[in-house]
């Protein structure tokens, strides 16, 4: 048992081939996620990035027994140095001033690292973190819509037809005993090259209310084209 465990930790074709294959399972695992949800960097990107990371850690490894050096971490290191550049190219602003893309930069960056220690032969570490990845990205995702579910405070993003609208959607929040803070007004264009006006606010209520009756309150209000909570 202990000679096996020796042969997977040393770079033998058993251990390269188990650590490529739970690499790609891994990485796929992880990716699917992102890929369900359309996002830059999904599926193939993320199996790519963590089976390059971990050939670029068995690369370093190999160099090290190779020639006897003491820095086996230099390719790796370099490795997420890369990643950090293609983890920023994910990241956008929207139109709606939303940052669109940090968990798939993150992601990208927590695949490398995966990558990284899978490559070094260290399993259980690589389970671990895996693991703890996968509850992040799942499990805590269902936790936060819970607790957002209602809300006392939500920042919106709306556009409006005129400029006229917003006054009557800031009365509308007066007589419902909301406060609304944070109020920034801007010209923008649709694809059609049709101006309408955007506010993005922050609205505080006295009681906790539920996201979709802020939606069905001020959504249907004439003049409103467009709503959406600005996460």
């Amino acid at each position: 048992m202990l000679e096996q465990i020796k042969i997977l930790k040393e770079l033998t074709l058993p251990s390269i081939l188990l650590r490529i294959f739970l690499s790609m399972l891994f990485s796929g695992i992880l990716g699917y996620e992102r890929e369900k949800k359309h996002r830059p960097a999904g599926f193939r990107t993320y199996i790519i990035v963590c089976l390059g990371s971990t050939l670029a850690m068995m690369t370093g490894l190999y160099i090290s027994a190779l020639t006897g050096s003491s820095d086996p971490a230099r390719i790796p290191a370099q490795a997420i140095s890369g990643i950090g550049f293609l983890g920023a190219g994910t990241i956008l602003v929207t139109r709606q001033n939303r940052v669109r893309g940090l968990t798939t930069a993150a992601g990208l960056w927590a695949v490398a690292c995966l990558g990284l220690s899978l490559g070094a032969g260290f399993y259980t570490g690589a389970l671990i973190f895996f693991t703890a990845i996968w509850v992040s990205i799942w499990i805590l995702r269902f936790v936060d819509n819970r607790l957002t579910d209602h809300l006392k405070a939500v920042h919106l993003y709306v556009e409006f037809s005129k400029i006229e609208y917003i006054s009557k959607f800031l009365s509308l929040a007066r007589e419902q005993n909301c406060t609304v803070n944070n109020l920034e007004i801007s010209r923008t264009e649709n694809d059609k090259k049709e101006a309408s006006l955007s506010a993005t606010m922050t609205m505080h209520f006295r009681e906790a209310v539920a996201y979709s009756q802020i939606i069905e309150i001020y959504g249907t209000l004439e003049g409103v084209i467009f709503i959406r909570k600005n996460d």
